[in-house]
This record gives structure tokens, sequence and C-alpha cells, in this order.
């Protein structure tokens, strides 16, 4: 039998997955972070740069305190991050010199272990990256082979990509990445073989699959049988549905079957309490185990995107296109030649679906994004584009330019000259990927913040002996005093 260890997802892949990424806020991580750290997780999943940019766009918070926030409160347990290696906040391509700043900050702000996985199985690209992580000093660096349906992505098409990483030294590790759930135990004991047997060095010894189909806590089941080490699962109200399966019931399943885990789950059961009490509150979904849809296999949008989709047709009034751009999304893909469907080609495919469900006619308007996938901006896609669409697509000013390989030379001395001189880095890295009037609003949030004031009040009251203030509202009183200083 196996020795598992799990690895959690709650608060990045479960919040993305059933709370369109903006259900979890600092506060809550404070809350549970003591409980998370006390289970004995592997790692846990804290962010990918798509919950930085949630954290500054709608809770006006700083990413980077939410980051250290963590690290002080989970000691215990590596924190990780998940990247492409193509993108960072941004939906297009993101220069490499600021993924190596970004990478640098993530270090500095206590994340420790990092999934690169690039869903066009650019693998050369994975390695480039995983090698920039290992040199600002991550210490463990997992590579990713991303499974879908299509005609295109084989057992032979894996075990090619796959064995192209195994001579990085830079990677500790390989995972397998399931965005879309869409493994089932039968076809991952056909599949994960091949796959161990085009490696050498490096083991393929974690699994990362979604509910979607209501098959995903069967295959990590079936898994460990095949000795794979590390799971990752999300606790409950953030388990089951588009997101993972539970973890206290994967535990006990596991040690059902005669697998060992050592974790503690009681301090999953709090943590889960807790969760579970902020849906309540807050009137946020909880996640269902769900029925198996074999139609889902035709589509294959992952959960996060379906339910960030959700929302913005809410956002926009428009809340009864949600099935016809699900559907348009299969002829989209199609069109494209088969890009798997996770982020950001899921949001590239599902941006233009909804283009094409608006508009009434298809391809009458596109994504730039979807531009520069066709310009070729991720690499080659792997199968046949449609003609009349990389027409169109070529035929744009924006399709006329060159490909971006992500070799862009962009500097901190220009970033500073743009953007200010005496700015953190942190601050730098956030205006120079995301719209300036929201970390304005991030930056006046933090300043404002009750805490914020706290400080200043104690700075004020260093520099002044003999100070005393009051501050009231309604029954409740703040004072602060500071004692004269002795006379000599």
């Amino acid at each position: 039998m196996t020795a598992v260890s799990l690895v959690d997802v709650t608060i990045r892949d479960g919040n993305q997955s059933l709370w369109g990424a903006v259900g979890i806020t600092r506060r809550m991580i404070e809350a549970m972070a003591p409980d998370l750290d006390r289970v004995g997780y592997r790692a846990v999943e804290l962010a990918s740069s798509t919950l930085l940019a949630t954290s500054v766009r709608f809770h006006q918070e700083d990413p980077w305190e939410t980051l250290r926030t963590a690290r002080r409160l989970m000691p215990r347990t590596p924190l990780a991050f998940l990247t492409t290696g193509k993108r960072f906040i941004t939906f297009y391509r993101t220069p490499e010199s600021l993924f190596e700043l970004a990478f640098t900050l993530l270090v500095r702000n206590g994340v420790s272990r990092l999934w690169v996985v690039d869903p066009m199985h650019d693998m050369e690209g994975a390695r480039r990256m995983a090698e920039m992580a290992k040199r600002v000093g991550f210490t463990d660096v997992v590579a990713g082979i991303c499974y879908t349906n299509s005609p295109v992505h084989t057992d032979d098409y894996y075990a090619a990509r796959i064995a192209e990483l195994d001579a990085c030294t830079a990677i500790d590790s390989v995972y397998l990445k399931d965005p879309a759930g869409l493994l089932t135990p039968e076809r991952l004991r056909s599949l994960v073989p091949g796959l161990q047997s085009s490696l050498r060095r490096l083991r393929l010894d974690e699994i990362h699959s979604h509910a979607t189909t209501g098959l995903a806590p069967l295959t990590l089941l079936e898994a460990a049988d095949l000795g794979m080490t590390k799971l990752h699962c999300a606790l409950p109200p953030l388990a089951n549905g588009t997101s993972h399966p539970a973890g206290p019931q994967l535990v006990r399943n596991l040690r059902a079957r005669g697998h060992e885990v050592d974790v503690d789950t009681d301090a999953m059961e709090r943590a889960s309490a807790y969760l579970r009490r902020q849906a309540r509150t807050k009137r946020l979904p909880v996640g269902a185990p769900m029925e198996y849809d074999e139609a889902y296999h035709r589509h294959t949008i992952p959960g996060g995107v379906q339910s960030t989709l959700s929302r913005q047709l809410r956002e926009l009034g428009r809340p009864e296109l949600f099935d016809a751009v699900i559907e348009e999304s299969v002829e989209v893909r199609r069109d494209l030649g088969w890009p798997i469907v996770m982020t950001p080609f899921a949001q590239y495919i599902v941006t233009q679906a909804t283009l094409n469900v608006i508009t009434g006619e298809r391809y009458k308007q596109l994504s730039d994004e979807v531009i520069d996938l066709l310009r070729g901006d991720f690499g080659p896609l792997p199968g046949e584009v449609d003609q009349n669409l990389l027409d169109r697509a070529t035929a744009t000013r924006r399709g006329r330019l060159p490909a971006s390989d992500g070799k862009e030379e962009v500097t901190l001395a220009d970033l500073r000259h743009r953007f200010g001189e005496n700015l953190t880095d942190e601050e730098l890295l956030l205006r120079a990927v995301m719209p300036g009037e929201q970390v304005d609003a991030m930056v006046a949030a933090r300043r404002e913040s009750p805490a914020a004031v706290l400080k200043g009040l104690l700075r004020t009251a260093e520099r002044r002996p003999g100070l005393s203030m009051s501050v009231s509202s309604g029954t409740t009183r703040f004072t602060l005093e500071r004692a004269p200083e002795a006379s000599s």
C-alpha cells in the first residue's frame, strides 16, 4: 500500500472553482490557517496570479501581505503557487523579466513550492521557468503534464511531452493535472504506466483532478493504488462540485483501502466548519457531489472557468446565455486546433464563444487574446486551425504583429522610471500588470484600514512623550497614553 500525503487546494482552486475566485479574504485565511498548519499537508496551494489579482481588484487587499500572513500562521506547511509560465495576472504573454521579479517576490514573501504547467505543453518554456524558479530560491519545483480529451492528445503525444522534462535538473518531480476532471480510474490505469516509462530520473507521483464528473474521488484512489504519493483535495464547502474531492472523505476512503495517510482530521474538520459558517453568512455556494454527465466530455470547461463565466454573464445581465456559450465553446475549440481547455486558453475559448453568441455571428468580432493565440504567442497549436478563422485573425492589425516569445527586454529601471522610483518591488510589479486605479484603491485601503490607523497612532505616541488621546464610537472608547519622559 502507498504512504499518501495530501495537498490542500481549498484557498486557491476550491475558491476559484466554486466561489469565482473572490470568496476568500485575508481575514478568512487568518482564521483557518492555524488549523490548516496542524493537518500535516504536504503543501497548501495558496495562490495563482489570478488570486493575487482578485485580492486587489475585489477586496482592495495587498496580496503580498496575505502571503506573509499565511507564512506566519502556517510555519510548518510549504506554501505553493501555480503558474503556466506564460502569463502573470494579465491575459497576454508576460515578459520573462517580470516573471523573474514575480518569482523573487513570491519566495521573499514565503512561498517555497511552485507548479509549472504549460497548457500548450511547451516543455522548453516549462524547463526555462523551472530553472528560473530554482535560481531565485524555490525549494520544490514540480512540472506538469496537462490532461485533456481531443483527437490530437493521444498517449504517444503525452509520453513524448513528459520525456522532455526528464533531463531538467531544476525540476524535482512531475504531476498529472486534470483541470476538467476528465480522468477515470480506467483511463488512469492505461495512461500512467506509459508516462512513468518515459521518465528515467523523475517520478510522476502527484495528481490533481477536479470532481466535475463525479469520478475524481475514485480516480484518486486508483492513483494511490498505482503508487502516486501526493493527492490534491479540498475542504468542504469548497470541495466536490467543480472543485476537488473532499479531503476528510478522501482520508477515510484511502485508509479503508489500506493506504497510509498521516493527517490530523480533527484540524481538517475545524477549518471546514469555519468555511461552512462563512458560506452561510455570505450566502456562498456549497459544493456537492456531481452526477456523472457524459456531455461534459464534449466541452471540458473547467469548474473555475464555468463559475467565473456564470458570474460575468450575471454582471452583463445575460445569465440565460450560459448554456449557449458552453455549447459554442466546443466549436471554438475545434476551430482553434484543439488547445487544452485550461487557463488561460479556457478563458480565451469561453470569451470568444461569448462574443459569437452575443453578436450572433461566428468570429464577427475576435478577442485580442484569440488573435494572440493564433499569431503564435503561446507556441504552435496542437491541431489544425480553421483556415477562415486564421485568415480573419491575420488580417487584423494585431494579427500582423510578430509573435511574442516573452523575452522582451523589460527592466526594473524601466518600470521604476514609468511608475515611480520609490515604490516597493511588490507594488511595482502590481502596477506593471494591473490597472493603476485598482492598485491605487488597494494602496488607499491599506493606509485607511483599522490596523494602519492604529499603527499610525502608535508611531505618533512613540514620538511624543506625555501624549494622551481618546477615540470613541458609540459605546466603544479607545484611549492611548504615553507617560512623560523621566527627567534626569
